[in-house]
C-alpha cells in the first residue's frame, strides 16, 4: 500500500509531517522523507553520532549486542519499525540502534521536565523537551496514522524511533519522557525507546500503563502519562527493570532527571551525591516545584515550565519546546523560542492543525 504524506503548516516554528498507511511502509517513508536530516545528524561536527557508534562497536559492544537481542525478542514489531526507518533513510541499521540505545548503555545527559495533575475539568500534562543546543534545528513534529494503531503525533528527533520525547495519541493519552541514569544496564531488558513506543501504540490507558510496567527497560525512563478517558495521571519509572508507579492527583506531580519513585540508592542505580547532572536535576526540580506546586490550569503549568532555572537556555541544556495538554478545554499549547501556539488537542493528535 502506498503512503500518503502531507506537510502541515509549522507549529511554533516546528515543521510537521503527517504519514498515513501500513506500518512498515510508513516507517520506511519516515526515514526516506527525512533522510537528509538524518544524514545531517550523522555527520554533525559535535561527534555525538560517531561517538555512539564507536561505543556500540567498542567498549560497549557486548552490552549493545545483548540489549539489541533482548529488544528484538521482547518487542519485535518496534524493532522492525526502526529497521524500516533505517532502510528508508539508507543508513546502516546498526547506527540507528546505537543512537536509540545511547541512554540504555550509559548516561544520556540531563534535561526535560514534567508537570501533571488532575484538575476539575480533567487531566493536565506539561513537558519541556531539553537537549544539546546543537539539535535546535533538528527537532520537529511527525504524525503517524498507521493501520491498527491510534493516530499519534510525536515531537521527533530524526534518526530516533518516534517515542522518546513527547507523544500524544487519539486514544486520549499523552506521554512525557525524562531520562533517568542507570549505572548498570539490564542486559535482558529492552531499549527504552522501544518500551515507550509499545505503550504509545495502545488503545487504552490501562494497556499503556501495563506496557510501561511489564517490560523492563535496559536503561531508565520516567514516564509522565496523562489518560483523558480515565481522567488520571501517573508517574511510572522503569529503570533497569526496577519499576514504580505513582498515581497523580489534584496537586501537581513534578519530575526532572533523577529517580523519585524507584529507590535510586539501589545497587546499579546509585550515582554520587555530588554528580554534576544529579545536582542540576535536583536544582531544576526544586525550581519547578516552587512555581508549579499550586498549579491549577494549563497556563500556570506553561508558565512554570518557562520559569527561570527551569527553562534551559545554555548550549548544553536548551529547551527546544514546552508542550501542555489540557483536557478541560481540549487544547494543546506548543512554545519554542517565540510566542506559544494553541490548538485543539484531539485534532493535533490526529495530525490536524486546528487553532484554538
Amino acid at each position: 500500500m502506498s503512503v500518503v504524506i502531507e506537510e502541515r503548516d509549522p507549529v511554533a516554528g516546528l515543521a510537521w509531517t503527517v504519514l498515513r498507511g501500513e506500518r512498515t511502509d510508513v516507517m520506511r517513508a519516515l526515514g526516506r522523507t527525512h533522510a537528509e536530516a538524518i544524514h545531517a545528524q550523522r555527520v554533525a561536527e559535535d561527534g555525538g553520532w560517531s561517538a555512539n557508534v564507536r561505543r556500540a562497536r567498542g567498549v560497549a559492544a557486548a552490552r549493545f549486542a545483548a540489549v539489541v537481542a533482548a529488544t528484538k525478542s521482547l518487542l519485535p514489531l518496534e524493532a522492525d519499525e526502526l529497521a524500516a526507518i533505517a532502510e528508508g533513510a539508507e543508513v546502516d541499521a546498526h547506527e540507528l540502534w546505537a543512537q536509540n540505545l545511547r541512554g540504555d548503555l550509559g548516561r544520556d545527559g540531563t534535561g526535560c521536565s514534567d508537570v501533571s495533575f488532575v484538575g476539575r475539568g480533567g487531566v493536565v500534562l506539561g513537558h519541556n523537551e531539553d537537549g544539546d543546543g546543537d539539535l535546535r534545528g533538528a527537532i520537529r513534529l511527525v504524525t503517524l496514522r498507521i493501520e491498527g494503531d491510534p493516530d499519534m503525533t510525536a515531537l521527533w528527533y530524526p534518526g530516533m524511533l518516534p517515542s522518546n520525547a513527547f507523544v500524544t495519541t487519539a486514544a486520549g493519552l499523552a506521554f512525557g519522557m525524562d531520562h533517568v541514569p542507570v549505572r548498570v544496564a539490564n542486559q535482558g531488558g529492552a531499549g527504552r525507546h522501544f518500551v515507550a513506543r509499545r505503550a504509545q501504540r495502545q488503545q487504552t490507558g490501562d494497556a499503556a500503563r501495563a506496557a510501561l510496567a511489564d517490560i523492563a527497560c535496559a536503561g531508565g525512563f520516567a514516564f509522565d502519562v496523562a489518560d483523558a478517558r480515565s481522567r488520571r495521571t501517573d508517574l511510572i519509572e522503569n529503570a533497569a527493570g526496577r519499576v514504580a508507579q505513582v498515581p497523580g492527583g489534584a496537586r501537581a506531580t513534578c519530575h526532572t532527571n533523577h529517580l523519585r519513585a524507584v529507590d535510586g540508592t539501589r545497587e546499579g542505580l546509585a550515582v554520587a551525591p555530588d554528580d554534576v547532572w544529579l545536582v542540576e536535576s535536583r536544582s531544576r526540580l526544586a525550581a519547578l516545584r516552587s512555581v508549579a506546586d499550586e498549579a491549577d490550569d494549563a497556563e500556570t503549568v506553561r508558565a512554570a515550565l518557562r520559569a527561570e532555572r527551569v527553562l534551559g537556555r545554555s548550549a548544553d541544556l536548551y529547551t527546544f519546546a514546552s508542550i501542555v495538554v489540557d483536557q478541560a478545554t481540549d487544547t494543546i499549547t506548543v512554545q519554542t523560542d517565540g510566542d506559544p501556539w494553541r490548538g485543539r488537542w484531539d485534532a493535533f493528535a490526529r495530525g490536524e492543525r486546528k487553532d484554538a
